[in-house]
């Protein structure tokens, strides 16, 4: 088995949004011992995708919830005045400070 018609099969299912792990289920009922591991698998499949290891990308897909960010003015001075008055205050000492559970 020539690894560029795999390749191809590959670049194919991933355009498909074919996640790594069906696609090396599909090459091994189709190519069996030839087919490619499945860490080669991830490797191409982010190559052909444009992301990076370890992350997704995740356009157009809809989550629930609010965002996890406040950024109005109001907080911004908020912020700002309390690390002028305390230049070594957390993050951690904001969020307590503001009421926020987390400050990115």
């Amino acid at each position: 088995m020539r690894s560029s018609t795999m390749s191809t099969s590959i670049r194919f299912l991933t355009a498909e949004k074919v996640t790594p792990t069906e696609i090396h289920r599909f090459s091994k009922a189709v190519y069996s011992d030839n087919a490619v591991d499945r860490s080669t698998v991830n490797r191409w499949v982010i190559k052909f995708c444009g992301c990076q290891p370890g992350k997704a990308i995740i356009v157009g897909e809809t989550r629930s919830g609010g965002p996890i960010t406040a950024t109005d003015d109001k907080y911004r001075k908020l912020v700002d005045d309390l690390i002028q008055n305390d230049r070594r205050i957390t993050q951690k000492g904001i969020a307590n400070h503001i009421g926020m559970s987390r400050i990115d």
